[in-house]
């Protein structure tokens, strides 16, 4: 362009600022004064104006690309003329392009998957109505957050959209896309199809898992690189599994007929030669560090008196926040324990001395009934003695002199008294010596 648009009309556009410059276009911030909407409008170069088969080329298929209604292409809401100057009103999104996004390095392989596979969708649709876009690259992918929980893409720039026709040049010669992701058909001015944006999708890719495209260098060795060099290894550049070389040489084969069937088809055989990739580490927020809480027996949980709940979750050597108040976690084996894989070891922890908490409730619980035995067995004993001692005292009536027994033959007088087998006791003392008479008979 000739010069900044900026603060001008364009028709009923009101260009608030610049949002990207191309060799073909100028991207502009307008405003639609008649809706009061943010659009972004492209603005094409005024040497491409005055070629007449630009201009009926640039009319017939932006008709065509604004009919397309699919939720990962841009929707193009104008197109037209003023003062001699090309111009497409399209949505304006909020977020970056993908050239952006890679400027400073390769993307993570999960992530470059799942972005360039919306661009897939969008342009097989695109190829289903019998479209090519013809200008594939990272700058024209939007990418945006603000939209749905995921990162959500839009295939933007379909001011080159093509219907089967051949080549992509003006009268004057001038190559129309980019040469960096052009496919060699594309180059030579051969008839295009969908193949033709796969092959640019190929290139995309290379870049979004290099940081780099394929073919780098001044203009024309980029076209000899497409044209006539096979496509390097990626996997000399970065590690990565060493099937994605092939995928990339076949999206990228130098004829349509060896490439994939589709862009769908190509991004399938990226995912499945990526599938084995492990997902890149999530650096947590920094967490305080808190001493480890010691394990307090509870009671009825099953687990030997701790709680069921397992060592916090997290990256391994990152302590969480003090755990609050609630069963305790169970106690690591000390260095050295040994322990069967998948059977924890489970210590009971030390109990200070004189604490009341020495036994667990499964202990408390097996030997709840021996208290009230020993009382039992005290309070029998207790009862026993005391009768013993009542009964002593009601048979002595008081005398403390231990009870002396004779023995007398039958029929003998003792004392004066006449008895049977056994003479009663007086309760007196005995006489040292008796009278003995014989009996009578």
């Amino acid at each position: 362009m000739s010069e900044d648009l900026t603060g001008r009309r364009l028709g009923h556009y009101r260009i608030d600022g610049v949002l990207g410059k191309g060799g073909m276009s100028v991207m502009y911030r307008a405003t639609d004064i008649r809706l009061g909407r943010k659009v972004a409008l492209k603005v094409i170069a005024e040497h491409l104006t005055e070629d007449p088969e630009f201009r009926e080329r640039f009319v017939d298929e932006a008709r065509n690309t604004s009919a397309i209604d699919h939720a990962n292409v841009v929707p193009l809401y104008d197109f037209g003329e003023v003062d001699g100057l090309l111009y497409i009103a399209m949505r304006l999104v909020d977020g970056s392009d993908l050239a952006s996004l890679i400027k400073d390095g390769p993307l993570a392989p999960d992530r470059a998957l799942i972005l360039l596979g919306q661009v897939a969708e969008a342009l097989d649709n695109l190829h289903g109505r019998g479209l090519v876009h013809l200008d594939v690259k990272p700058a024209n992918v939007l990418v945006t957050s603000r939209e749905s929980a995921r990162e959500h893409v839009y295939v933007a720039d379909f001011g080159l959209t093509r219907r089967g026709a051949t080549g992509h040049r003006t009268r004057g010669g001038d190559f129309l896309g980019s040469p960096t992701y052009a496919a060699p058909e594309h180059l030579r001015g051969e008839p295009v199809d969908g193949r033709t944006d796969e092959y640019s999708l190929a290139c995309v890719l290379f870049a979004c898992l290099a940081g780099r495209p394929p073919f780098q260098g001044q203009v024309p060795e980029v076209i000899q690189g497409h044209l006539n060099r096979e496509a390097p290894r990626l996997t000399d550049l970065v590690a990565l599994p060493v099937a994605i070389d092939e995928v990339i040489r076949r999206g990228m084969a130098k004829t349509q007929a060896g490439r994939y069937a589709d862009c769908r088809e190509l991004m399938a055989a990226a995912r499945q030669a990526l599938a084995g990739m492990p997902r890149p580490n999530v650096v947590p927020a920094p967490v305080r560090r808190a001493p480890i809480p010691t394990p307090v027996p509870t009671a009825g949980n099953g687990h030997g008196g701790f709680g069921p709940s397992g060592p916090p979750s997290g990256p391994q050597g990152v302590l969480g926040p003090p755990t609050p108040p609630g069963p305790a976690a169970p106690v690591r084996p000390p260095p050295g324990a040994h322990s069967t894989i998948g059977e924890p070891v489970r210590l009971r922890p030390p109990v200070p001395a004189g604490s009341s908490m020495a036994f667990t409730s499964s202990e408390k619980s097996g030997n709840r009934w021996l208290l009230p035995v020993l009382v039992g067995l005290v309070a029998i004993g207790v009862i026993v003695a005391v009768i013993l001692l009542l009964s002593n005292k009601s048979d002595g009536g008081g005398n403390n002199q231990p009870q002396q027994q004779t023995t007398s033959q039958p029929g003998v007088n003792v004392g004066g008294e006449t008895t049977g087998d056994t003479p009663k006791s007086s309760g007196n003392k005995l006489p040292t010596s008796l009278p003995v008479r014989p009996s009578s008979r």
